[in-house]
């Protein structure tokens, strides 16, 4: 139960439906209602009259694992579906269960209920759960709502879920391939309206990342195609949603959701055609808005006056090196430093006070000055003339993804990446900068989840009892004599992939050609 109010909560009454939904985000409330994908799926399920669906997510404050609906525990329902959008939740969903006393292992579970997963992990390499999960839905779920309540509605009732095998889109604990399933036209994909928002203060550890805001998804996929992104390769086609729908939507959704903000998302909403447009009407409307991050060489004096004008006072770039040749060579993104200069440029002339940069270490065929390049790049946007602590950096390890040319790529050492980041941070010990890491033992974990196989679901359920941080995975690789480093082998070039079992639209041999070329 939560310690506050919400609104544009969905209530039912269980006596009148045929099937009980848990929609899990395995992890704190916070994270889960920050994006859109559980107002998304709160929303489409509950448009079912036969169907309630209620959430929950990790305990914040040691509160109890019930729904926020009800107050009904995890085991009370015919279906628990999990969503991962990042592979550390996975320990985080065995939590969740074990807790709920909820029979982890498919072949032992004999009784409701049926676990269902899915999201962008599921896309990228559902092989390390599989001895968990009963269903994955691979793909979006706008095109198989219908179809998938009905077979789940089935599925309680006969006590299995091979009435989905066999079907694009899902993968059950007999398949051996599926593929991916998405929706063609985003204009015509429904959009949550009725958003649910936590009535809670600004200093609230409740509170989602942009605040009490109407989030809207503006694309899908993206055209930047950098080749460590998994999302803008398992993501394709890119699909955007027409200005005429978006203003439909969000003139909608304020009737519904009252609120004064308004957030555009989605993996390539930098590289939307008409962003400019979409902010002046937003702004037009006398609302604050806030854009997740902006493409360097698409950042025009207008767009960041309709920004200013909005409220947001700190805009974020993803330059991934400070190397140009690096950057086109290696990482496959075609911007400059010239460009990136501009648009900070443009950005604090403007009134934007704040900047925050991405870096990637841990390339291949890095050298020292491509890391030192990160650090002139960041002196020279500092020396623009930003204020105390106001170029803020996150440099952040490359953790090789499944469908991407970096699949192939074994991650660097902790020692490498850990001096990697010093290096960077000792140089930049100036007023004006803050530079944040990502811990690479987390990096190594989440490469292990990334690309494991099956074998790494013992680990993963261990790791779970022992509570499920860095110490428990620790004290299990110690008592079962593992490394983490043996964990980490990507596939040989002329191999098979272990998620090979999802067909995502992308072509391993076209994938090993290209890391070839990096690697040249």
């Amino acid at each position: 139960m939560l310690p506050f109010k919400e609104e544009n909560v969905v209530r039912k009454d269980w006596r009148k439906v045929d099937l009980k939904i848990a929609l899990c985000y395995p992890n704190v409330y916070r994270a889960g209602m920050s994006g859109l994908t559980v107002q998304l799926l709160y929303a489409l399920l509950n448009s079912r009259e036969d169907v309630v669906c209620e959430r929950f997510f990790l305990p914040t404050k040691n509160e109890p694992l019930l729904s926020v609906e009800s107050n009904q525990p995890l085991n009370k329902f015919d279906v628990v579906a999990f969503t991962f959008q990042y592979e550390e939740d996975y320990v985080n969903a065995l939590r969740m269960l074990i807790d709920s006393k909820i029979e982890v292992w498919v072949e032992k579970r004999r009784a409701k209920p049926i676990l269902v997963a899915g999201g962008p992990c599921i896309f990228e390499n559902p092989t390390p759960l599989r001895q968990f999960i009963d269903l994955f839905v691979v793909g979006e779920i706008e095109p198989l709502l219908d179809e998938f309540v009905d077979g789940l509605k089935e599925s309680v009732k006969e006590k299995t879920v091979e009435n989905f095998q066999e079907k694009d889109g899902y993968l059950t604990p007999t398949s051996n391939l599926t593929r991916k399933v998405y929706i063609k036209d985003l204009d015509e994909a429904p959009h949550p309206i009725a958003q649910v928002i936590p009535n809670v203060d600004s200093n609230s550890s409740y509170l989602p990342v942009f605040g009490r805001t109407f989030t809207v998804e503006v694309m899908r996929g993206c055209p930047g195609r950098c080749r460590f992104c998994l999302i803008s390769h398992v993501n394709k086609p890119m699909r955007k949603r027409s200005v005429k729908k978006l203003e439909e939507i969000i003139g909608e959704g304020l009737k519904y959701t009252k609120v004064s903000k308004v957030t555009l998302i989605g993996a390539g909403v930098a590289y939307y055609p008409k962003l400019e447009d979409i902010c002046e009407y937003i702004t037009g409307l006398g609302l604050k808005i806030s854009v997740s991050s902006l493409a360097a060489n698409l950042v025009t004096e207008k767009l960041v006056e309709c920004l200013v004008k909005g409220g947001q006072r700190t805009i974020t770039l993803a330059p991934e090196t400070g190397s140009d040749e690096f950057r086109r060579k290696v990482v496959g993104k075609p911007l400059t430093n010239e460009q990136i200069l501009d648009a900070s440029k443009v950005a604090l002339k403007k009134g934007i006070r704040n900047i925050k940069l991405y870096f990637v270490i841990g390339f291949p065929g890095e050298k020292e000055e491509d890391i030192e390049s990160i650090v002139e790049l960041s002196r020279k946007i500092a020396e623009l003339g930003f204020g105390p602590k106001s170029v803020r950096l996150s440099i952040n390890p490359l953790i090789p993804k499944p469908h991407t040319p970096f699949q192939f790529c074994k991650i660097m050492s902790i020692d490498y990446l850990k001096k990697a980041y010093m290096k960077v941070k000792n140089k930049l010990r100036d007023k004006r900068i803050e530079v944040e890491g990502f811990n690479p033992k987390h990096a190594y974990i989440q490469t292990a989840l990334s690309m494991g196989n099956q074998k790494l679901g013992e680990i993963i359920f261990k790791v779970a009892k022992y509570g499920g941080n860095l110490g428990s995975w620790r004290r299990v690789l110690k008592k079962e004599k593992i490394s983490l480093e043996s964990l980490l082998q990507p596939p040989r070039l002329d191999e098979e992939p272990v998620w090979s079992i999802v067909d995502v639209g992308v072509d391993d041999k076209l994938l090993a050609e290209e890391y070839l070329r990096i690697l040249r």
